[in-house]
């Protein structure tokens, strides 16, 4: 199997929001909810997955949470990793529950 690892924040990026540059603040399009600019860029994650099957291949994902993503986000990106034939997409938390924070992974 192969794990992806997505966020919020890039799949926002490939949705088409605004560039993001070291040492500055984020514009509100990563700080606030936007599922409309998410489920523009979760096509780039569907790619992914899709070329990852081609070859036989099963995929997780693994949805990195940043402390701004909301439960519709992280939700929107782990419907559309399963629509587009993930084994399984979870949410991973590690970085603010340490280890206890992947056990789903």
């Amino acid at each position: 199997a192969a794990v992806i690892v997505a966020t919020v924040r890039a799949l926002k990026m490939h949705g088409g929001g605004p560039p993001v540059s070291a040492g500055k603040p984020l514009q509100k399009e990563y700080t606030e909810e936007n599922v409309e600019l998410l489920a523009k860029g979760c096509c780039n994650l569907q790619k992914h997955i899709e070329n990852a099957k081609k070859f036989g291949v099963n995929v997780v994902v693994a949805v990195n949470k940043f402390k701004t993503d909301t439960d519709n986000e992280i939700e929107t990106v782990k419907k559309a990793a399963m629509e587009a034939g993930a084994f399984d997409a979870v949410l991973s938390n590690h970085w603010a529950e340490g280890g206890a924070g992947a056990e789903d992974l």
